[in-house]
């Protein structure tokens, strides 16, 4: 299996740089129940990608406007900034406006990319390309995850409290929705990055099953995001070794990887619960 993992360094290096990413903004998204708005940001990224592959074959030379990353990134930030500053006197509730964004953007994504050049881009732009990361792309990935890291970890306790007491915080002074607007750009900037090689599926699979696995598990704050990394990247291993050599593909057998260990995790945790 080592000599498997030598074939594709630079992927798998790839992939836990996302895993470690996405794990940890999990537990956000997690906490507040914000799990489809990070399903609705990956189709808004998605179709951002399918974009950019239409306007490349329409011809069109203007460099940022055929960049995938470019134009994913500012869907998803015009995303961010439409759900972050939502409106609690709204008369359609939160999570309508979410579900109708995650269907358009996935049926404008399938449109755009069936009527793009390059139509055979279909399964990459949904599954991923996972085994296509070059030493660049790492680089990127790296370099995109180790400032989100570091803000995540500077402002933890900032970030914690207006996720579990926004009532209580906005009375200390605290301007929550500037903080859940840093927290959503953050998501948006990594998800945007991620999508063009993880795809939909496997981003979705980083930004949920960990935390759930986490949480689960620990009732601690700083165990939950340890153990959350910890589950991404044993699934990221696991799924690696087995698409390799059993000739899966890549994304989903790190999604049932994942599974398996949240599936584990379950019958621990009521096992704790009845002592």
């Amino acid at each position: 299996m080592i000599e498997l993992l030598k074939l594709f360094p630079d992927a798998l290096f790839g992939t836990l740089i996302i895993a470690v990413a996405c794990s940890t903004l999990g537990v956000y998204v997690v906490l507040r129940r914000i799990v489809f708005v990070g399903a609705a940001l990956a189709q808004l990224s998605s179709a951002g990608i399918a974009l950019a592959l239409f306007i490349a074959g329409l011809g069109v030379t203007f460099a940022p406007l055929t960049n995938p990353v470019f134009v994913a990134l500012m869907v998803t930030l015009a995303g961010v900034l439409f759900f972050s500053f939502r409106t609690s006197r709204s008369r359609i509730p939160q999570d309508a406006i979410i579900g109708v964004t995650y269907a358009v953007a996935a049926a404008a994504g399938i449109l755009l990319v069936a009527k793009a050049a390059h139509g055979e881009a279909h399964d990459i732009f949904l599954e991923g390309n996972i085994l296509g990361l070059t030493r660049r792309d790492t680089l990127v990935l790296a370099a995109i995850t180790a400032p989100v890291l570091t803000v995540l970890g500077v402002f933890a306790k900032e970030f914690l409290f207006v996720s579990f007491d926004p009532e209580t915080a906005s009375t200390l002074g605290y301007r929550v929705r500037w903080w859940d607007l840093l927290l959503y750009l953050l998501l948006g900037l990594v998800i945007a990055f991620a999508m063009q090689f993880a795809g939909v599926m496997l981003v979705f699979n980083f930004l949920v099953l960990p935390a759930v696995t986490a949480l689960l598990l620990t009732r601690s704050m700083r165990g939950t995001f340890a153990i959350s990394i910890a589950s991404a990247l044993v699934a990221s291993m696991c799924g690696f070794l087995l698409s390799i050599g059993y000739d899966l593909p890549t994304a989903p057998a790190i999604i049932a990887c994942s599974g398996v260990l949240t599936i584990l995790a379950w019958p621990l945790a009521r096992m704790r619960r009845d002592r």
